[in-house]
């Protein structure tokens, strides 16, 4: 899966304050470089599906941050990516993750430019995240992000933190070519996404958040009335072919995400309801509605056997009537957090989703070790068991068993 950085992202309002940040201020410190680069091997255990596909895929990345302070009161800071992989065109993308002004006060802060905003609370599916289109090419899931144009403006209070974001410039999910890997079993239309909007990617989306913390209880309720970030697909047909249309409805979205702590007990919660748009037998965007549910418990043995070593122990049931955008209708996913508590910081999730309608099954392993002072070994894996031939995710990525081993240097 591809995204490529095909045009700009920040719009003129954003470029305006920027840049009036740069010029007409007075530095008064230098800018600070840092950062992270490596390498990744992407492995396969099964031959491919499709003869374009490759077994392997070896790329390198690197993500530089740089970070200006105007004065004690503003400040510039910039994330960038780009990776080049040797095997796939595709997966050779480039996104500016963060370009950022920030103007802050006692009880108040204005953020305007390029930014990532994560909103949630539970493991296995962030159903309250909506600020940030997902990096396809990146995520294994759906946890690496694109860059989002916005001006952000908050307001802290006792009562409570109010964050109020409009979102210029939508940016649909870029998908590779057909070397990449995993893909959908059709391949995706040449043509344009189709759009409910008329303005398409020119749109202005709103989003606004509420969060606090009472004592033990962290809880936050959100809103956004946008261009939905999740496409609906359309079969259509492309030289005699059937292809995949992504479509992008608009939809407003109502969202609570909540996180209680009773000593190692941790319960956690995200819930959604959705007034949003789907397709009818006549080719025409109706009204639907929709509710999803992800809630759950981590519970950590400290110290295990008298020794440093922590066990996370996790499960959590996973709900969405909208079938079309998303496998999990009814799911539970298990999981095990091993933190050793050492000096390399290594800690290990292992992670199993099962459906509970067909008993499809997913297995996730992540394991993160650090290596000196600047050096970081990550490996991912992910396989599927009990493959229902019915449920078309999982047959999309029946035969895409994967390792994925990032080696990362920090500078």
């Amino acid at each position: 899966m591809k995204m490529c950085l095909k045009r700009p992202l920040n719009n003129t309002l954003t470029g305006c304050i920027l840049s009036s940040s740069i010029f007409f201020s007075p530095p008064s410190l230098a800018v600070e470089l840092s950062g992270k680069g490596g390498g990744e091997i992407l492995n396969f255990f099964q031959e491919a599906k499709y003869p374009e596909q490759h077994r392997a895929y070896y790329s390198l990345f690197i993500e530089p941050e740089l970070y200006y302070a105007i004065d004690s009161n503003r400040e510039i800071k910039a994330q960038l990516f780009y990776r080049y992989d040797a095997t796939s065109p595709s997966r050779t993308h480039a996104d500016i993750r963060e370009l950022m002004f920030y103007q802050y006060a006692d009880e108040w802060e204005i953020h305007a430019g390029i930014g990532k905003v994560f909103w949630g609370t539970t493991e296995s599916r962030h159903l309250v995240d909506v600020v940030n289109q997902v990096d396809l090419i990146e995520s294994l899931d759906d946890e690496a992000r694109l860059g989002q144009a916005m001006l952000q403006g908050m307001l802290i209070k006792e009562w409570g933190t109010l964050d109020v974001m409009l979102l210029p410039n939508f940016r649909p999910l870029q998908f590779g070519d057909l070397e990449t890997r995993s893909r959908f079993n059709l391949p995706i239309a040449d043509q344009a996404p189709r759009y409910q909007s008329k303005h398409q990617t020119n749109t202005l989306d709103l989003a606004l958040r509420w969060n606090h913390s009472f004592d033990h209880l962290d809880l936050g309720i959100s809103y956004f009335n946008g261009t939905q970030r999740t496409p609906l697909f359309q079969v259509v047909t492309e030289q005699n072919q059937p292809k995949l249309l992504p479509m992008y409805v608009q939809s407003q979205q109502v969202g609570l995400d909540a996180q209680y702590i009773v000593n190692d007990l941790l319960l956690k919660a995200e819930v959604i309801h959705r007034n949003s748009h789907q397709l009818n037998a006549q080719n025409q965007f109706t009204a639907y509605q929709s509710n999803a549910l992800v809630a759950g418990v981590e519970y950590t043995l400290v110290g295990i056997n008298d020794t440093v070593y922590d066990l996370g122990v996790i499960g959590e049931y996973l709900y969405d009537e909208w079938q079309a955008i998303t496998p999990f209708q009814k799911d539970w996913m298990s999981g095990l957090r091993w933190v050793f508590n050492d000096e390399q910081s290594t800690e290990i999730l292992l992670g199993h989703i099962i459906d509970l309608d067909d008993q499809s099954q997913i297995w996730s392993l992540e394991a993160s070790r650090r290596i000196g002072d600047n050096w970081t070994a990550e490996l991912i894996g992910r396989w599927i068991t009990n493959p229902d031939p019915n449920n078309i995710f999982i047959q999309s990525y029946q035969q895409d068993d994967l390792l994925n081993l990032k080696v990362r240097y920090y500078f």
